[in-house]
């Protein structure tokens, strides 16, 4: 019993994991799949910006397996590349040259050494490499074009792999907020590890006469690590570009110049971006929120105006608390000290905020080579298709031969047009001769 069974599963088939594997990621159907779950990744991204799907493990499994997918691809077609760097077998059968793309010529009142020598003086005219071996009776010649624009492919593929990698690289490494808002006068930390901090001097905008913006624009001091390293001027399309980190000018709003202190001890004095929208009681307002190292958070609120009947122009509403308790709610008005929670504060003045989309692509660069190598790749392909062509120069009655040719078709949809210009070229030698 023992026996049999141990031959039973001798004879089962052994599974080759490494085969399986190769198979998969030769599939087109894999990789079109994958492709699919990355569009549908990076659609959800930027459909839910808050989501960080760019750094998802999702993510990154789907680009680094649709990389080894081009890979393998490119790998299974080498054989048949290699073969036509190669040339490939020269001699074919008589009966090759019965189907096709093919032409007889007939009656050509020379050997067939000479009428073999012809066809290969307009094979090498018309840019073909030629190939042949001699028999008794005939010459066989093989004859291609283009041979190393099939590369192109390869060429394509590497950028496909390029525009991956620099995807996954800049989804990872990379970062990009939408929502970086700088008040006048203030100076805000990048983070990402940038050790960059921009800092408002002054932001103007512009409007036409009936009230469409005209421009904005945001003078800005750029520093590192504390030191100052550019100054510019940001307007819409005209982003501040530093070591691969982009500011661009995106939108703007209101801020207010604050003073807070303690018992003397100045605790702030800047501006503080009314960045953020509350509504209360059908009345939108400006909200800006400003929290100090010691748990302090003071809210913001702006006046809607004169159909604003909590807050008055020239007024704010702030709130104070800390660590979540409330220490106190009171108007202030421009200028007028004030003090709330035993905190003094005074209203200095309206200012404005900038915002600005920042952004850094570490594998911007790789993008430009793949844009560069996938075109390139376009170009080998389809300008400079492949061309093919067999022939064989035979003996036929004294003094005569004939010549039997047949074109492939390559990348063209059909070999007549080459065989049929290779065929009018050889006869008005002929006639020459």
């Amino acid at each position: 019993m023992d026996e049999t069974e141990n031959n039973e599963s001798n004879n089962l088939p052994k599974i080759n994991v490494i085969d399986l594997l190769w198979r998969l990621f030769s599939s087109i159907k894999l990789a079109l799949g994958l492709i699919l779950v990355i569009g549908a990744i990076s659609l959800f991204g930027a459909l839910k910006p808050d989501v960080d799907v760019f750094h998802s493990w999702v993510f990154l499994l789907a680009g680094t397996l649709l990389m080894v997918n081009l890979i393998v691809c490119s790998l299974n077609r080498w054989k048949n590349i290699k073969y036509s760097l190669q040339g490939g077998q020269v001699k074919q059968s008589e009966k090759f040259f019965t189907t096709g793309n093919k032409k007889e010529i007939n009656a050509i009142p020379m050997s067939s050494q000479d009428s073999a020598a012809a066809l290969k003086t307009v094979l090498q005219r018309l840019g073909y490499r030629v190939r042949e071996v001699s028999e008794k009776e005939s010459i066989h010649i093989a004859a291609d074009k283009n041979r190393y624009f099939r590369l192109g492919t390869y060429v394509s593929h590497l950028s496909l792999i390029l525009f991956i990698l620099a995807y996954l690289l800049g989804g990872y490494l990379g970062f990009r907020e939408t929502d970086f808002t700088v008040a006048e006068g203030s100076v805000r930390d990048v983070g990402h590890d940038t050790g960059l901090s921009l800092g408002l001097v002054s932001f103007v905008d512009e409007y036409y006469p009936d009230g469409m913006p005209k421009d904005y624009r945001s003078q800005v001091i750029l520093y590192e690590n504390g030191q100052e390293v550019k100054q510019a001027l940001v307007r819409v399309n005209y982003p501040l570009v530093y070591k691969g980190t982009r500011f661009y000018q995106s939108f703007f709003g209101p801020a207010v110049q604050l003073q807070l202190s303690f018992e003397g001890e100045e605790l702030f004095n800047s501006t503080v971006a009314l960045d953020q929208t509350s509504v209360s009681g059908g009345v939108q307002r400006n909200v800006g929120i400003l929290e100090t190292s010691d748990g302090l958070t003071v809210r913001i609120f702006s006046s809607a105006g004169m159909a604003d009947s909590m807050i008055p122009s020239g007024s704010l509403a702030i709130e104070l608390s800390q660590n979540g308790t409330l220490l106190g709610l009171d108007l202030v008005e421009k200028s007028v000290p004030a003090n709330i929670g035993g905190l003094d504060i005074l209203y200095e003045e309206d200012r404005a905020f900038s915002g600005f989309q920042v952004s850094r692509d570490p594998a911007n660069s790789l993008i430009w080579i793949a844009s560069t190598l996938f075109i390139f790749g376009l170009v080998m392909v389809f300008y400079f298709p492949y061309r093919q062509v067999w022939a064989t120069a035979q003996t036929a009655k004294t003094g005569t031969s004939r010549i039997l040719i047949r074109a492939g078709v390559g990348n063209a949809p059909t070999g007549a047009p080459v065989i049929e210009r290779i065929a009018r070229e050889i006869e008005k030698d002929l006639h020459k001769k």
